[in-house]
């Protein structure tokens, strides 16, 4: 499959451009952000006193990573297709690898820079510093694939929506209720923001996340990243050859 510098620079720059004149996604970039400050500020005290120390990184971050990449990269391909720039650039040679990592690394970014700014304003310990990049990195990446597979099916950008919003859902609730209850613990463990929720506790608690006891939630967050990629594949193949 073929990655062309030149090909993938020139992508970079419409999708930065896409992203910063939607109105809807700008909306969607500030929801983590406007509710980290909120809950930092309102409520720290009382989080710090109930021991609930982390909460606001957790919950801050797992809406970071359900938001943007499943909503507001959905968008940023919807609206390709209501503009009919995604049939010119299927049929101009741009391979699926050159459109999806363009995509994929405009969002990452912005992702990449609100995470700073969620840990920074959390007051979360610098040791974790690393060890929640790297797990907040590699979990993204997973939703960056199905928020692209998103954007494909979606007629329009109001579409897109209805369609992510189930995934949203299953993202984003899940990993914080998982201990109150059974059904929800046990739907919980399959999906690639438990693990990484866990994993952030541990690393805030100065815990080795490279053990045992994290490694199948790696490999949970792997198994999406796969299927996201083949999902990707396929639906990018079909629009390319469907008339």
């Amino acid at each position: 499959m073929k990655l062309r510098l030149h090909t993938l620079l020139v992508l970079l720059k419409k999708d930065f451009h896409i992203m910063f004149s939607n109105k809807n996604i700008i909306i969607i970039l500030l929801l983590p952000v406007g509710f980290c400050a909120f809950y930092q500020f309102m409520f720290a005290d009382v989080m710090q006193h109930e021991g609930m120390d982390g909460f606001v990184l957790r919950l801050c971050e797992i809406l970071n990573l359900s938001a943007l990449p499943l909503s507001g990269l959905a968008m940023m391909v919807a609206e390709e297709k209501e503009k009919h720039t995604l049939r010119v650039l299927m049929l101009s040679d741009v391979s699926a690898l050159e459109y999806v990592l363009s995509k994929v690394l405009v969002v990452l970014f912005v992702m990449e820079m609100i995470s700073l700014f969620i840990f920074f304003v959390t007051a979360t310990p610098m040791d974790a510093l690393l060890p929640f990049l790297l797990i907040t990195t590699i979990t993204s990446i997973s939703l960056l694939l199905f928020g692209s597979v998103i954007g494909m099916i979606s007629k329009d950008q109001m579409a897109t929506g209805t369609l992510s919003t189930p995934l949203m859902v299953l993202f984003l609730i899940p990993p914080m209720f998982n201990d109150m209850n059974n059904v929800i613990a046990s739907i919980a463990k399959f999906v690639p923001t438990t693990p990484m929720s866990n994993i952030i506790d541990a690393a805030i608690q100065g815990q080795n996340i490279f053990t045992g006891e994290f490694l199948s939630g790696f490999l949970v967050i792997l198994i999406w990243i796969i299927m996201g990629a083949v999902i990707f594949m396929y639906m990018y193949r079909k629009r390319s050859m469907d008339n």
